[in-house]
């Protein structure tokens, strides 16, 4: 078994393995948070941590001049592999939450989905990140993101669970271990893969995620060090729900002041 870098085999199978995931409902979501909190009338949106564009390739098909940034040159690839095939124009880059200052444009939005701020580990990247979130949005510029909610992950977490998707010969397993520690609020996550074609069984591969979940005040503080206001939140795709401690994915709405 090869253990392999975060992102770099995994996205060859990630859409596979998502296969369930409603995109499209997931943005008229995130649709109706811009049309209410959002003031520009010309939406220009960025996608940090966009994985293989297919939150993009929604927000493009509503009309919105949208771009997408990813760390990984993988997902990147298939995200640019994806919009062709649509036939949709999206720029794509390849940088961190931290580098993303150096795609030098604002944007009206800035969108982070999929709890990807979670890999965001120490305290000095989420500020870096935050930063450029607040140099790169234009004036009334709104930021949305979901994040793992500590009470929800500390109460709930599964230590293994498994995750399988199939299309025409081909399926994936994925077995998921999960450690946590309260002390620094840090998951660590164990992904095994084994790759099926016609039911045998033809790749098997691992890959090591470290995560942080993080709790709504200490949220709201990192994003008030930043000149970054909450103005909404809810449980994800719940936006008339309040937020609890089974609450599992929670979305913050932030403007940015000054």
């Amino acid at each position: 078994m090869q253990k392999e870098m975060k992102f770099a085999k995994y996205a060859s199978f990630y859409d596979l393995l998502y296969l369930d995931k409603d995109y499209q409902k997931e943005i008229n979501f995130i649709n109706n948070l811009l049309q209410k909190f959002s003031k520009s009338n010309t939406q220009i949106i960025l996608d940090v941590g966009c994985g293989t564009g297919l939150h993009a390739i929604e927000l493009k098909k509503l009309g919105y001049d949208v771009a997408g940034s990813d760390i990984s040159a993988e997902m990147v690839t298939i995200a640019r592999a994806n919009a062709s095939i649509k036939g949709l124009e999206i720029d794509f880059y390849e940088e961190s939450f931290q580098n993303i200052d150096r795609i030098e444009k604002k944007y009206d939005a800035i969108l982070t989905m999929f709890s990807s701020i979670n890999y965001l580990v120490l305290k000095k990247d989420l500020d870096k990140f935050f930063k450029n979130i607040h140099a790169m949005l234009n004036k009334n510029g709104v930021f949305i993101f979901d994040f793992w909610n500590g009470d929800s992950v500390i109460k709930n977490y599964s230590p293994t669970r498994k995750k399988t998707g199939s299309k025409g010969n081909q399926r994936i397993e994925r077995v998921s271990q999960t450690k946590i520690d309260q002390k620094i609020q840090s998951v660590d996550l164990r992904f095994d893969f084994k790759i099926f074609e016609n039911e045998k069984k033809v790749d098997d591969f691992s890959e090591f995620h470290k995560l942080r979940y993080f709790f709504q005040e200490e949220l709201k503080s990192f994003l008030n060090d930043n000149d970054l206001e909450l103005i909404f939140s809810c449980p994800f795709m719940e936006p008339n729900n309040q937020i609890d401690e089974d609450t599992w994915n929670v979305t913050f709405v932030c403007k940015k002041n000054n």
